[in-house]
């Protein structure tokens, strides 16, 4: 389990492009800003908020943030960019593509050592394509079995090497090729499930738990008004150990 009681938890870095020079106007997406930005501080994260942002900003934004010195006293991040995309990239006002690789990139331990061995946890609410998910018709969920299995671990008492772009975890709100869905007057899917699955959850829950939460509810309490529309988020983790944000729980620190 990674310790994560610094007060403050750490920073939380909210990017939210609204306007763009022709792609359609992001409505709804100032109601995720201010969505997240309240479970961010309910979890004990100082916040950072950046809007309408080009392509060379977001990466200049990213790079400012990894070198905050207030990551050496914390002990984890969050990061919410909400914006146009496609699959790999995310879409500046500009219009032109950010790699969603070199940007998670610069929070690695090479590039942000401040952080490393720390959570760092994305949150991704863009379009990966241009496919709609259609859904399928089906009964409910049968539960076959239950299956447990139990892993030991040893390691030698020897320092270990770390992989640099491990503790990371990206939460796309939906799948490799698909749309995402945004409510104008509530918000996204995804990101209105993230902040009632994790208000609700947060005190008990470590976060792939509740982000299995988060697709469950995405799945089964949307559907598009145009063409009875689906999505399902999608989840990268490189997380090495469990992550839980213990909200309540503190030993302060100073920025």
């Amino acid at each position: 389990m990674y310790p994560n009681f610094s007060s403050p938890r750490g920073l939380a870095l909210i990017i939210n492009n609204r306007y763009f020079v022709s792609m359609p106007e992001r409505l709804g997406t100032d109601i995720d800003e201010v969505n997240l930005n309240r479970l961010f501080h309910q979890l004990g994260y100082v916040v950072l908020v950046h809007r309408n942002l080009c392509s060379r900003e977001i990466l200049h934004c990213i790079k400012n943030f990894a070198n905050r010195p207030e990551h050496a006293a914390v002990d984890s991040c969050m990061i919410s960019v909400l914006t146009h995309g496609e699959d790999g990239e995310l879409f500046g006002t500009d219009e032109i593509g950010v790699s969603v690789l070199e940007f998670v990139s610069l929070l690695n331990a090479r590039n942000c050592p401040s952080l490393a061995h720390k959570p760092k946890i994305f949150f991704l609410q863009a379009c990966r394509g241009r496919c709609y998910d259609r859904g399928f018709d089906a009964s409910q969920d049968q539960i076959d079995g239950f299956f447990e299995n139990f892993f030991a671990c040893t390691t030698s008492q020897a320092k270990l090497k770390s992989p640099i772009e491990a503790d990371i975890l990206i939460s796309y709100a939906t799948t490799p090729g698909y749309v995402s869905w945004r409510n104008s007057l509530k918000g996204s899917w995804f990101i209105q499930s993230i902040c009632e699955v994790f208000a609700k959850n947060a005190r008990r829950l470590d976060i792939l738990s509740m982000l299995t939460m988060v697709n469950k509810r995405v799945a089964e309490a949307y559907e598009s008004s145009s063409g009875s529309y689906k999505q399902i988020p999608d989840h990268s983790s490189r997380l090495r150990r469990s992550f839980y944000f213990f909200p309540g729980l503190c030993h302060p620190r100073s920025l």
